[in-house]
Formats: structure tokens, C-alpha cells, sequence
């Protein structure tokens, strides 16, 4: 059964590609700098050599793999990981889609009507894509990587911070700012 969490804009397959993509880009920076075999892919994903090699071909037109000049069985990124954004791998998968076959229309009136609801519903799938994309733009593929080794970013230390400020006075914790007489420092 499918549900709405399994969907993106409402279509299963475009989520499914939309995951297996990302799944094979999860591979190859968990890998990186080293290149991926088919094999490992499959083994990686549980997904058929023949959908992968399709999704890899698809990454590929798009800029984000290219083979191995060792290995040409083999893949790599083309670039760093935080390069690379999901909203490149939705635009990649979309790129991909197929397009949808056009009916012909009988009369004048019904392809009036008919274009000023293909104008209106791609304004509206116009205006959600910005959106999707802007959101997907935050997610880089550094994110796998640094999930995948455990590390985590560095915690900011507000005090370091306000020690850059010019403030002496919010660089001392628990100092009053008197500017009556100048504060000491012992040497």
C-alpha cells in the first residue's frame, strides 16, 4: 500500500526514481573518492543492474557521474559531495521522465478552454517546483557522508563567538560593564 509519505507531488514513480537515484548517490559518497562497481550498487540498493545502470545513465547526462577512466565498469561523482544537491537529483529524475501523450481536441471552444487550463496548471506546477526546488537545494550530499563516518558537525561555542565581537565586555562572562573605570587584566 502507498501512502502520502511515500510520495512526492502525489506520484509514486517519480518518488521511487527520486530514491533510487539518491540511494545510488548515497553509495558513491559513502564510497568516495573511490569509484562503485554495478555489483556493489546492487548490493547497496537490493535494486536490478538494469534499473541501475538506466538511473546511472540518467546521472550521467546530468553531470553528476561519469566512469571510471581506470575501471570503466565502474562509477564517480564529478564533483564533491556537497556539491551536489537533491534538488539536482529531482531535476535529473524529472529530466528523465517520460512526457505525457496529448489528446487531440475536437472543436475550437474545447481547445480554448483547454489551453487556459494547460496555462493555469503550469503556472501552478511552475510556482511548486520553485518550491521543491528551493527546499531540496539544502540538502547537499555531504549530509551522507557525515552521517555515514558518525561525525557530526562542530558545535559553535558562543563564547569564542563573542570574543570575535569587539565587545570586551562579552567576552567575560559574568562581568558588568562599567565604563566609570577601566577593567584590569592581570598580565
Amino acid at each position: 500500500m502507498v501512502t502520502v509519505e511515500d510520495c512526492i507531488l502525489g506520484n509514486s514513480a517519480l518518488h521511487d526514481r527520486f530514491f533510487a537515484t539518491t540511494e545510488i548517490l548515497a553509495k558513491l559518497v559513502s564510497s568516495s573518492p573511490r569509484a562503485v562497481s554495478m555489483t556493489q550498487l546492487e548490493d547497496a540498493t537490493g535494486r536490478p543492474a538494469r534499473e541501475l545502470a538506466r538511473l546511472c545513465n540518467n546521472l550521467a547526462r546530468a553531470n553528476l557521474l561519469r566512469h571510471d577512466p581506470a575501471a570503466p565498469d565502474k562509477w564517480l561523482l564529478t564533483c564533491h559531495p556537497g556539491m551536489v544537491t537533491l534538488e539536482d537529483v529531482f531535476r535529473c529524475v524529472l529530466s528523465a521522465q517520460p512526457a505525457r501523450s496529448k489528446t487531440a481536441v475536437k472543436s475550437g471552444v474545447q481547445e480554448r478552454s483547454s489551453s487556459d487550463v494547460d496555462l493555469l496548471v503550469m503556472q501552478a506546477m511552475i510556482a511548486i517546483n520553485q518550491s521543491v526546488f528551493k527546499h531540496l537545494r539544502q540538502f547537499s550530499l555531504d549530509r551522507l557522508k557525515i552521517s555515514a563516518t558518525g561525525m557530526f558537525p562542530p558545535r559553535r561555542n558562543p563564547l569564542r563567538e563573542a570574543c570575535l565581537d569587539d565587545s570586551f565586555d562579552l567576552a567575560i562572562p559574568d562581568h558588568e560593564a562599567n565604563h566609570d573605570s577601566p577593567a584590569h587584566v592581570p598580565a
